[in-house]
């Protein structure tokens, strides 16, 4: 599922992704992300606040090994961190998770990421996130 969200939609994306059957969560937060992480405080899932990219992936493979349906949120500049563990470990092993991924791109510091963050997940082949457009 390859798409893109406005900001504002962002609780509503949380209840699809839980009626999807998510209920692995797991990432660094973000204030693109906050009403996302914030909700998830109101459902009733499991919720790992990490402090790195990589870690949250590990932390959603092992619950996607255990039987969950899991979900990485990270904002698009932290995206690299994660393409490790990515290519390393979920894809070669089959190991599936959606990813939330907060898109800014309009501030200068993250204009380069948010040009080619899509891209990039295309080129390793993982066609499973949402953006979720940032309004700074």
């Amino acid at each position: 599922m390859r798409k893109s969200i406005p900001s504002d939609k962002q609780e509503e994306l949380l209840i699809q992704l839980i009626d999807k059957g998510y209920s692995s969560f797991s990432g660094v937060p973000d204030s693109s992300l906050n009403v996302f992480v914030k909700s998830l405080d109101f459902y009733d899932v499991s919720h790992v606040r990490c402090t790195w990219e990589a870690e949250a992936v590990g932390v959603a493979a092992g619950a996607f090994l255990a039987g969950k349906k899991a979900c990485v949120y990270m904002q698009n500049s932290g995206m690299c961190f994660a393409l490790n563990p990515l290519t390393s470990l979920c894809i070669p092993y089959g190991i599936d998770m959606m990813l939330v991924i907060g898109h800014r791109h309009t501030l200068p510091q993250h204009k380069v990421m948010g040009e080619c963050d899509a891209a990039i997940l295309t080129t390793i082949g993982w066609s499973n996130y949402i953006f979720v457009e940032s309004r700074g």
